[in-house]
């Protein structure tokens, strides 16, 4: 299921939110006892585990300018003290936007959601900021005079995206924290990089979770729905194939062909072309290289029927062409 994670660009947009129905729908079928409740929890816990580490990232950036502070401060309490430790340059922990970023109420109120935390991370940081010292791209921010915002986080983003998520210390502190965060790194990083570049002097603009309650319904919705019709629409999709078993088709097809009757037959206000163009095109990337074509047949074929015979039910006008 690796595949299915791939793609994934800034925000959790409708295309996101049903490969994580996918994913869902995917591991509950791998469980013997298909418990529900236990699928639609993990579901749940599956997307505030996207939020939570964009949380954990946007905080690393705190933590790394913390522990640049205080080395600061410790080094000119040296008993020899070079000039260097008495006259240290300031600049990364002075950084415009990693100091607005330290002061943001609404990322230190999702971090105390999560009780999220680098405590006892103290080597883990002095290892990365060491290795960070070393690069062109800090050399030359530091020696640079002029400081404005713009800039600031310019060189911020640069170096997390660069450096500062691809370091092996951190890589293997997420492991540690949650083995799925490498699948969803590359997507929440390119969320953070976006947040960075989108982000201004006087605010910063967190990203949601969804783009409002009516994303979030239709998430759970499509999930739930799914499960409940999955033997009616095995059924429908069985009806439609000649000379061989259902159990020949690709766990992925049926999956997504169970998914795209759900939201043809049971969610009125998502048009019918939408929902096929998606799951076809889902089919294309995530299953087999026959999965196009075979899911677009059986979803035509299917959807000739339901028309004639008038079940499907759709809230607006032109939703059903």
């Amino acid at each position: 299921m690796h595949a299915l994670f791939c793609n994934f660009v800034l925000m959790l947009n409708r295309r996101h939110l049903r490969i994580r129905v996918l994913q869902a729908l995917y591991a509950w079928q791998q469980t013997p006892e298909r418990d529900l409740v236990k699928a639609e929890n993990a579901f749940i816990k599956s997307l505030q585990e996207v939020e939570e580490l964009y949380t954990l990232l946007l905080l690393y950036l705190i933590e790394l300018r913390d522990y640049a502070a205080n080395f600061i401060e410790e080094s000119k309490s040296k008993r020899l003290p070079t000039q260097e430790d008495l006259n240290p340059n300031t600049k990364f922990i002075d950084n415009l936007f990693l100091n607005r970023l330290k002061d943001d109420t609404a990322l230190l109120s999702l971090a105390s959601a999560y009780k999220l935390s680098y405590a006892g991370e103290e080597e883990m940081l002095k290892k990365i900021f060491f290795k960070l010292k070393e690069t062109h791209e800090y050399q030359e921010y530091i020696n640079i005079d002029n400081q404005n915002f713009e800039s600031e986080k310019r060189f911020v983003s640069k170096i997390f995206g660069k450096f500062l998520v691809e370091d092996n210390h951190f890589q293997h502190f997420l492991a540690e924290k949650n083995i799925h965060w490498d699948d969803d790194l590359p997507f929440i990083t390119s969320m953070v990089i976006k947040t960075i570049k989108d982000s201004e002097e006087g605010k910063i603009q967190l990203m949601p979770l969804f783009k409002d309650k009516e994303d979030k319904h239709f998430c759970l919705n499509l999930f739930r729905k799914t499960t409940i019709h999955a033997k009616s629409f095995t059924e429908l999709i069985s009806s439609k194939i000649s000379n061989w078993e259902i159990e020949r088709v690709a766990q992925l097809d049926l999956l997504l062909m169970q998914m795209a009757l759900t939201e043809i037959l049971e969610m009125p206000t998502v048009p019918v072309k939408v929902a096929m163009n998606e799951y076809i095109d889902m089919a294309k990337y995530y299953s087999t290289p026959k999965s196009k074509n075979f899911v677009n047949g059986i979803l035509d074929s299917l959807l000739i029927e339901f028309k004639k015979e008038g079940t499907i039910r759709k809230t607006g006008r032109g939703l059903i062409e």
